[in-house]
């Protein structure tokens, strides 16, 4: 009876320790996307480069990517497309806060439309808490559950 007391005492302490564990991880977003244009990415931040992919719809059509923040216009970049009706072009956000990364398609055999926008919002990459941080804060906290649900004192560990 002892035993198994103490695994339903386990079995609740692992539980808790999940549930810890799966409320401070954070989201991650997936990649975002609107009218045939996907900024490939999550947690956006500063400093890194991202890839925006857009289906043009035919060969030959070259995509201008433009990045709208702070109420100026941009050029990011402009791609041909391929054999798959493909464009591809890498944007590297400098700047903080809400970008609205649209395109303009030129050329080709038919008229094509203009693909996006995107709305991306980018935090600073020195002021960024979205990495995987650190769990060591909690393990005093799970050694005092642990022990407190097993009948002990609840010494901590660390």
């Amino acid at each position: 009876m002892n035993n198994i007391r103490r695994f339903g005492l386990s079995a609740a302490g692992i539980a808790a320790i999940s549930a810890t564990v799966a409320l401070t991880a954070p989201l991650a977003a997936a990649d975002t996307a609107s009218n045939g244009m996907t900024v490939v990415g999550s947690n956006f931040t500063t400093g890194n480069a991202y890839t925006i992919n857009i289906l043009t719809g035919v060969t030959g059509v070259t995509a201008n990517v433009y990045d709208t923040v702070n109420g100026s216009n941009a050029l990011v970049g402009s791609a041909t497309s391929t054999d798959s009706a493909q464009a591809s072009v890498q944007w590297t956000p400098t700047t903080a806060g809400s970008h609205h990364l649209w395109v303009v398609l030129t050329g080709g055999s038919q008229s094509v439309p203009t693909s996006g926008p995107v709305d991306i919002t980018v935090a600073d990459a020195s002021t960024s808490t979205t990495g995987t941080g650190s769990a060591s804060s909690l393990f005093p906290l799970i050694a005092n559950l642990l022990g407190s649900l097993a009948g002990g004192n609840g010494a901590s560990v660390g």
